[in-house]
Protein backbone atom coordinates (compact mmCIF):
# COMPACT_ATOMS: atom_id res chain seq x y z
CA UNK A 1 0.00 0.00 0.00
CA UNK A 2 1.18 3.26 -0.98
CA UNK A 3 -1.02 6.45 0.01
CA UNK A 4 -1.01 9.04 -3.19
CA UNK A 5 -3.32 12.14 -2.48
CA UNK A 6 -2.51 13.56 -6.03
CA UNK A 7 -4.54 10.45 -7.30
CA UNK A 8 -8.48 10.75 -8.08
CA UNK A 9 -9.20 6.76 -6.87
CA UNK A 10 -6.99 3.65 -5.65
CA UNK A 11 -4.96 2.11 -8.11
CA UNK A 12 -4.64 -1.97 -7.68
CA UNK A 13 -2.76 -4.54 -8.93
CA UNK A 14 -3.04 -8.32 -8.65
CA UNK A 15 0.52 -10.46 -7.86
CA UNK A 16 -0.75 -14.11 -8.45
CA UNK A 17 2.14 -16.38 -9.36
CA UNK A 18 2.36 -20.02 -10.44
CA UNK A 19 1.92 -21.40 -6.99
CA UNK A 20 -1.80 -19.91 -6.51
CA UNK A 21 -2.60 -22.54 -9.85
CA UNK A 22 -2.94 -22.95 -13.46
CA UNK A 23 -3.51 -20.06 -15.54
CA UNK A 24 -6.82 -20.71 -15.70
CA UNK A 25 -7.34 -20.52 -11.99
CA UNK A 26 -5.67 -17.18 -11.53
CA UNK A 27 -6.91 -15.15 -14.11
CA UNK A 28 -10.61 -16.30 -12.55
CA UNK A 29 -9.40 -15.56 -9.19
CA UNK A 30 -8.06 -12.46 -10.67
CA UNK A 31 -10.98 -11.16 -12.04
CA UNK A 32 -13.42 -12.36 -8.74
CA UNK A 33 -10.75 -10.24 -6.66
CA UNK A 34 -11.47 -7.39 -8.94
CA UNK A 35 -15.06 -7.31 -9.05
CA UNK A 36 -15.17 -7.52 -4.90
CA UNK A 37 -12.45 -4.66 -4.78
CA UNK A 38 -14.61 -2.37 -6.86
CA UNK A 39 -17.42 -2.75 -4.33
CA UNK A 40 -15.34 -2.03 -1.50
CA UNK A 41 -13.37 0.64 -3.02
CA UNK A 42 -14.95 3.25 -1.35
CA UNK A 43 -13.12 1.88 1.55
CA UNK A 44 -9.35 2.28 0.00
CA UNK A 45 -7.76 5.87 0.34
CA UNK A 46 -6.57 6.86 -2.82
CA UNK A 47 -2.97 5.10 -3.52
CA UNK A 48 -1.25 1.94 -5.20
CA UNK A 49 -2.57 -1.44 -3.65
CA UNK A 50 -1.36 -5.08 -4.50
CA UNK A 51 -2.82 -7.87 -3.37
CA UNK A 52 -1.66 -11.72 -3.72
CA UNK A 53 -3.37 -14.80 -3.08
CA UNK A 54 -2.70 -18.38 -1.50
CA UNK A 55 -3.52 -21.65 -3.41
CA UNK A 56 -6.37 -21.74 -0.95
CA UNK A 57 -8.35 -18.89 -2.36
CA UNK A 58 -9.11 -20.55 -5.28
CA UNK A 59 -11.38 -23.00 -3.81
CA UNK A 60 -12.66 -20.80 -1.46
CA UNK A 61 -16.81 -19.55 -2.29
CA UNK A 62 -18.00 -16.40 -3.30
CA UNK A 63 -19.05 -15.86 0.01
CA UNK A 64 -15.35 -16.43 1.73
CA UNK A 65 -13.78 -14.26 -0.66
CA UNK A 66 -16.36 -11.58 -0.49
CA UNK A 67 -15.71 -11.54 3.27
CA UNK A 68 -11.49 -11.70 3.17
CA UNK A 69 -11.91 -8.97 0.62
CA UNK A 70 -14.07 -6.84 2.80
CA UNK A 71 -11.53 -7.83 5.99
CA UNK A 72 -8.09 -6.93 3.87
CA UNK A 73 -9.84 -3.41 2.53
CA UNK A 74 -11.07 -2.48 6.05
CA UNK A 75 -7.59 -3.73 7.17
CA UNK A 76 -5.81 -1.05 4.45
CA UNK A 77 -8.15 1.48 6.00
CA UNK A 78 -7.08 0.85 9.22
CA UNK A 79 -3.96 0.98 8.49
CA UNK A 80 -3.75 4.41 6.30
CA UNK A 81 -5.61 6.48 8.84
CA UNK A 82 -2.88 5.69 11.81
CA UNK A 83 -0.48 6.92 9.31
Amino acid sequence: MLLDSSLAHPHVGYALGRHVGVAVRRNRLRRQLRVLLKTHETLLQPGFYVFGASPQATKATAQQLAAAVQNIAQSCRSKASQS
